[in-house]
């Protein structure tokens, strides 16, 4: 829950809170797109992660655009 993109030093950082009852090790995946796409694209290296947060700089380095992204645990 409450998922949102922390901006540091031109890194952009996917954060988010976990409810308090998952349980230890709950895998994670985030999918990411551009604003006006259609189609999700996973972030191949935050697919079944267990911390909270997932480094998408690479993929939203472009400033002048929005981006979403979202995960599913």
């Amino acid at each position: 829950k409450h998922a949102a993109f922390s901006s540091t030093n031109f890194e952009n950082i996917l954060i988010w809170e976990t409810e308090a009852d998952v349980p230890p090790g709950t895998a994670f995946d985030v999918q990411y797109k551009q604003y006006g796409e259609k189609v999700w694209l996973n972030k191949r290296e935050c697919q079944g992660i267990t911390q909270p947060f997932c480094n998408l700089t690479r993929e939203t380095e472009n400033f002048t655009e929005h981006y979403y992204a979202r995960v599913r645990a």
